[in-house]
């Protein structure tokens, strides 16, 4: 496998949809299953303050609780992204390089010395969506590597290289990634 090579900077859009990401889609139909639970939980405990149906006190507290955070998730989510927006700009504006090899993933940013690896071993999972790949090493620690700019059969390239390295760590969250990924990735493509 030839060496993959990304060289990008990050984006307020880039850091906003991984942050989404990891608090609310990690799992396909997660959201839906989380807005049924919220929106059956708030009904609950809102036709409970009305005295239209009586919770027992146990019901009533899980009730509340559900209610609460999603809401708290989604403003969590938010701060993040603020708190990225106001203190990450000197971030941003360096340029990131990111090499996918065989025996794992390299990444350096600009003015920065120091070069990191990762194994594919080293790697939790990894996702990709209309916009991005996003390589998790922890559920908060990712490596970032955005699709614009970059031509199609590098995205490709990509894929293949995950779901090799990383077998049912790597998910598609997009239908053209899952459109390609059918149409050539299971022939075992070559890069």
């Amino acid at each position: 496998m030839e060496p993959i090579a990304y060289q990008f900077k990050l984006t307020m859009n880039d850091y906003r949809e991984m942050v989404f990401f990891s608090t609310f889609s990690f799992r396909k139909g997660q959201n839906i299953a989380v807005l049924i639970a919220w929106i059956a939980g708030s009904s609950a405990f809102l036709l409970d303050l009305a005295g239209i149906i009586e919770l027992t006190e146990t019901i009533h507290l899980c009730a509340l609780m559900v209610a609460v955070t999603m809401p708290m998730l989604f403003v969590s989510a938010l701060l993040r992204v603020r708190r990225f927006k106001r203190d990450g700009s000197a971030y941003r504006k360096r340029a990131h390089t990111v090499l996918l090899a065989k025996d794992g993933m390299q990444y350096r940013e600009s003015g920065n010395y120091h070069t990191g690896k990762d194994n594919w071993d080293d790697i939790a999972y990894a996702f990709e969506t209309s916009h991005l790949f996003m390589i998790f090493r922890t559920q908060n620690d990712a490596v970032l590597l955005p699709k614009r700019g970059v031509p199609e059969d590098l995205t490709e390239k990509t894929r293949v290289c995950l779901k090799e390295h990383l077998g049912v760590r790597f998910k598609i969250h997009c239908r053209a990634g899952s459109k390609n990924w059918k149409r050539t990735g299971k022939s075992g493509a070559a890069m």
